[in-house]
């Protein structure tokens, strides 16, 4: 499989890369003329991208059974692509780093869990358990413990070093959507019953507490903001519905918020779109059926950007940790990466 990065031309022409050294100083900063544009998933739609801790790497994962792995391109960087990780026999759903930056868990559509050393390219531990389909993956940064959710409806809990789960949770409906909190502490979870529910870690025996999505359509992502205390769902139907995520809500108040973030339809096509909070949580990025990342200012619920370059759904979408850089796959199999 070739695996090159499309530089698009600027306005007079000339090509453009994102970042570029920093003169003597061996620094990046941004060079943002245009997006950058990495081929790497030609058999398939790319499903998911996500930067390292440190945003100077990026995993991206489709179904053509594979796990790309690119340094941010810079100016001397022709091709960014510095490895493959195979061994799924199935799609690729989700990827997500540990905190320790070289290790890598991915999800895949053939029910197993993934472990992966980044550095020398092997699977550390492939967890087996689920049934069906794992449609998402989550890792806790406080303790590298992996969250995995599947349309057989089990979530599960993975230590990358013990093969089966250390805890899990069953369900009557298949699982679209999991994630951690920030602290590591709670985890949500949710699918083809529009309800979020909440679970400690330490006691996941019934749910912390639990709520239906406005609109009532399958949820198909979950996201929380930087300071643990709003939580997003986004539906089928495209409406990204939020949540008070603080463990206390006062008696009397409810914990769904009664406005929906609309504008960024989905629903045709099935898609497992992803929406998340901007670094700065100043923003909601969500993919779209539209061929657009769509962006929506937090606060007013307003749309304010619809930022085009695909020519197929947008499906998954990060941000940077630290610069205005966002990543962003597609049914069309590429994923690109611009200035926010």
């Amino acid at each position: 499989m070739s695996l090159i990065t499309k530089r698009r031309k600027g306005e007079n022409g000339t090509s453009t890369s994102l970042v570029r050294s920093a003169g003597s100083t061996g620094g990046k900063v941004l060079y943002t003329d245009s997006p950058i544009e990495l081929l790497g998933h030609e058999n398939g739609p790319s499903l998911s991208a996500r930067f390292n801790g440190s945003g100077d790497m990026i995993a991206t994962s489709g179904t053509d059974k594979k796990i790309l792995l690119w340094s941010l391109p810079t100016h001397d960087d022709e091709n960014c692509n510095f490895g493959v990780l195979s061994g799924h026999k199935g799609a690729v759903t989700a990827v997500r780093w540990l905190e320790d930056q070289s290790t890598l868990c991915s999800s895949s559509a053939d029910a197993t869990v993934g472990f992966w050393d980044t550095t020398t390219g092997q699977r550390i531990r492939k967890c087996t358990g689920h049934e069906l389909c794992i449609n998402e993956v989550d890792v806790s940064k406080e303790t590298g413990v992996a969250l995995s959710v599947s349309d057989d409806g089990w979530t599960c809990l993975w230590d990358q070093r013990q093969r089966e789960s250390i805890s899990s949770i069953e369900s009557s409906y298949p699982l679209l959507s999991g994630t951690f909190n920030r602290s590591g502490q709670v985890f949500y979870v949710a699918g083809i019953d529009p309800t979020v529910r909440a679970f400690d870690v330490r006691d996941s025996s019934k749910p912390l507490w639990e709520c239906a999505a406005e609109g009532g359509d399958s949820i198909t992502s979950l996201a929380v903001n930087g300071d643990d205390s709003v939580l997003l769902s986004r539906g089928m139907n495209g409406y990204i519905n939020t949540y008070s995520a603080k463990e206390f809500v006062p008696e009397g108040i409810p914990r769904a918020n009664p406005y929906v973030y609309d504008g960024a339809p989905s629903g045709q096509e099935q898609q497992l779109i992803r929406a998340q909070f901007s670094t700065d949580n100043v923003s909601i990025i969500s993919g779209s059926e539209d061929k657009t990342v769509t962006v929506w200012d937090f606060a007013s619920r307003k749309v304010t950007k619809k930022l085009s370059g695909h020519v197929s759904t947008v499906i998954s979408i990060d941000h940077h940790p630290s610069e205005n850089l966002i990543v962003s796959t597609s049914v069309d199999g590429t994923v690109i990466i611009r200035e926010f």
